[in-house]
């Protein structure tokens, strides 16, 4: 996955003259709409047909909301999914992930998500996944499977879609 991140952030960098990749703070910076996933339950952002085509669901499971903000998929067996919309009030969302980004930690990586910043944070067998949708939220993906980290992108772009096309 490194190596695509890599070309990601290269193509990133060489599309927007504005500011390095690693100093940007805002999310027009992006070449992105600012997207505020609050209006749609996380439910909803990632409908169940798609979490059982992603094997996070088995084909009767459905997602289950634990709050406003997350729902929470598994298929009891290896796979399992929290997505949650963060609302940042005193933070920025896209400086947090970008400084998070290029933190120079050894498990945290750069990643666009449908042109959007995030960082991903890698474990055995689970990621943690920021995608910053605006400069006040985020989603938050936390998964645990194989290939977690390429899950958890999958996860965020489909929810990101869907709060573009409700």
């Amino acid at each position: 996955m490194r190596g695509r991140v890599a070309v990601a952030a290269v193509l990133l960098v060489s599309g927007c003259g504005s500011a390095e990749l690693a100093e940007r703070d805002s999310i027009r910076q992006f070449e992105v709409a600012a997207l505020d996933p609050t209006d749609t339950h996380p439910c909803d952002l990632l409908p169940d047909a798609t979490a059982v085509e992603l094997g996070i669901l088995d084909e009767e499971g459905e997602g289950s909301p634990q709050s406003d903000a997350n729902c929470f998929y598994t298929n009891r067996v290896d796979a399992s999914v929290d997505l949650r919309v963060e609302v940042h009030e005193e933070k920025d969302a896209v400086e947090d992930t970008v400084a998070a980004a290029f933190s120079e930690a050894d498990d945290q990586e750069f990643v666009s998500v449908e042109g959007y910043p995030g960082v991903t944070t890698e474990f055995p067998d689970s990621c943690n996944l920021t995608v910053a949708t605006s400069n006040e939220h985020s989603f938050y993906v936390q998964v645990s499977a194989d290939e977690a980290c390429e899950m958890a992108v999958e996860v965020a772009r489909t929810a990101i879609t869907n709060a573009v096309h409700p």
